[in-house]
């Protein structure tokens, strides 16, 4: 009978052959090191690639969720999740790659890749807002506010963040300040608040803009002659934004034109001073005007101060050296002819040149001077007279030159018309002299003979067939207003005669 083996062979096993141990299951390693057991439900792989996944190794969890759907139920529920996720994963994977490498467009397009697959999956949103706030802010670097803006927003509802927003809320307020049209830049900065409520810079662009706007109506509404409409429309800009220039200006010129159409009404009503003051007003908005420039000198003899009809110059002054005065209205320039040293003469004017036509002469000078008329004062140069004087002696003496002037003491006017019946009425008011027909229309408006500036009478010629009501005789009050009424009762030629006398002084 042969020995016994040391090492006995197991039942079954061939004699000289040891046992193979028990098999272990297989295990693959991902590009990440992470090990994936073979042979194991799909459950499994589902659930480990979930967790991988929510780690951000997308690799991995592509590879475990690949291994599920060879080891699910062929079309199974499972089946086609793991499908999924397996694609949702390798989007992930490959877009991270871009990441890293900055290619952030080529990144977000993976990205929104995966959430074509899955919409909701926070993973995938969290990584494309990054991308699209990196995109945001890059654009803000090139001032591409609506390309940051896009990308900002977008962001902002994939995965919130407060940086993000305020990235957002700045592209917006840069955008708005940018923009030349006010309703575009009114939506952009609504658009912050809707963001950030309590944005004061939006605020007050909101406030800028619709001052803008309102400017906007107010000139359509001056352009179309509403200048009541236009100036409501300027101060409601200026509640909103008081240094906006426009709306300011604007105000400015439309209370001028304002002016003017209250102008225009005070002188129709003869309320002529009412009417000057607001021709200024509108001069000051319109200085070249010619209409209102003419109207202006019109009522500036219509108002003249009262006028004597004499006055007189007397000038004195302590010189040997020959000299110049001139007189214009009521002011005096002096001047030494051989020296620019300045001189003090003892000046006494009584009244004032007048601007129309008078009487200018010399008066009694001193004996030790010569004095001539160098300039008489006519319309040409606006009434302006120069004296020349040289005194007689060598040493320095008081010299005195005298000058003197008279407006004409009497006048009248004469004016023929054949008139139908009716009341009339006639001003006569320095050289204006006008007649209104009954209806108000004025059908004669000339320039005769000037009524003085001096409370005179005006006596009126009788008419035959006519009423005649003297209404005004020319005083301070109307300033030095004639008016007269005419009551015709027949078709009539009339010649009305004016006349006044102030006799002599």
């Amino acid at each position: 009978m042969p020995p016994a083996s040391a090492n006995p062979s197991a039942p079954g096993t061939p004699p000289g052959k040891r046992p193979s141990p028990p098999r272990r299951p297989a295990i693959v390693k991902t590009p990440t090191g992470v090990a994936m057991p073979l042979g194991r439900p799909a459950e499994f792989y589902f659930e480990e690639g979930n967790e991988l996944f929510d780690k951000g190794d997308f690799v991995s969890a592509r590879m475990f969720f690949e291994q599920g759907g060879k080891a699910a139920r062929p079309k199974s529920d499972l089946a086609e999740v793991l499908q999924r996720r397996r694609e949702v994963s390798a989007h992930m994977a490959v877009g991270m790659q871009f990441e890293r490498e900055s290619q952030l467009v080529e990144a977000l397009a993976e990205y929104d890749k995966a959430l074509a697959l899955e919409p909701v999956n926070p993973v995938a949103k969290r990584h494309a807002g990054q991308v699209l706030q990196m995109l945001g802010k890059a654009a803000m670097l090139t001032k591409d506010w609506q390309a940051a803006i896009g990308y900002l927003r977008r962001a902002q509802e994939l995965a919130p963040e407060a940086s993000t927003q305020a990235a957002l809320v700045t592209s917006l307020l840069r955008l708005a300040m940018e923009q030349s049209d006010p309703t575009e830049a009114q939506r952009t900065y609504r658009q912050v608040l809707e963001i950030a409520p309590g944005n004061e810079d939006a605020r007050l662009g909101l406030r800028r803009t619709e001052a803008q706007l309102r400017t906007r109506q107010a000139e359509a509404a001056f352009q179309s002659g509403r200048y009541n409409e236009a100036r409501s429309e300027y101060e409601a800009a200026l509640e909103l934004d008081p240094e906006h220039a426009p709306a300011s200006a604007g105000k400015t010129k439309v209370e001028g034109y304002l002016a003017r159409q209250s102008a225009d009404e005070a002188y129709r009503r003869r309320d002529f001073r009412a009417a000057y003051a607001d021709y200024q007003k509108f001069q000051t908005v319109v200085p070249d005007d010619p209409q209102v420039t003419e109207r202006l000198q019109e009522l500036s003899l219509r108002l003249e101060p009262p006028l004597p009809l004499r006055g007189s110059l007397i000038y004195k002054l302590n010189t040997a050296s020959p000299f110049r005065i001139r007189l214009h209205r009521d002011q005096v320039e002096n001047a030494l002819l051989d020296s620019e040293n300045p001189i003090k003469p003892d000046i006494k004017l009584e009244g004032r040149l007048p601007a129309r036509e008078a009487v200018f002469r010399l008066g009694k000078s001193s004996a030790n001077v010569t004095v001539r008329i160098a300039v008489m004062p006519v319309a040409g140069n606006d009434y302006t007279a120069e004296l020349i004087a040289t005194p007689k002696n060598p040493r320095s003496e008081d010299v005195i030159v005298v000058a003197e002037w008279q407006l004409p003491l009497k006048g009248g006017v004469q004016w023929k018309r054949q008139l139908e019946p009716g009341a009339y009425r006639v001003y006569w008011q320095g050289p204006f002299f006008e007649v209104f027909d009954p209806t108000g229309v004025c059908i004669e408006s000339s320039r005769q003979s000037p009524l003085p500036r001096q409370p005179v009478t005006v006596k009126v010629k009788p008419i035959k067939g006519v009423t005649v009501q003297v209404v005004e005789q020319p005083n301070p009050g109307n300033d030095f207003t004639f008016a007269l009424n005419l009551a015709v009762t027949s078709p009539t030629l009339l010649l009305l005669d004016l006349s006044w006398d102030a006799g002599k002084k």
